[in-house]
């Protein structure tokens, strides 16, 4: 999959980042580079290794915690709105 300019600044901005001409051209080949990568990885024969179960992934407990203070995440919050994150449309939107 080859990732343009145009497709990189898409992705910058729904991350909030800002590019330089430069830095799109840079950041699509880098994102090209990996999504390579992924399809090599698709395409890898892997064989399950001894008796270890690939297909369960461990755990840690599920403890109750305290939650987070909504002051300061509000305020870190790029848009908030009664509670809750305002976040663009990005699925079947423009």
């Amino acid at each position: 999959m080859n990732i343009d300019r145009d497709e990189a600044r898409r992705v910058a901005e729904l991350a909030h980042l800002e590019f330089d001409d430069a830095g799109l051209d840079r950041m699509a080949s880098e994102m090209t580079k990996i999504l390579t990568y992924i399809d090599q990885l698709r395409e890898a024969d892997v064989e399950a290794l001894g008796d270890h179960d690939v297909t369960v992934t461990p755990l840690r407990d599920d403890e109750p915690r305290p939650s987070l203070d909504r002051d300061p995440v509000a305020h870190n919050a790029p848009a908030w709105r009664d509670g809750l994150f305002v976040v663009p449309k990005v699925i079947g939107g423009e």
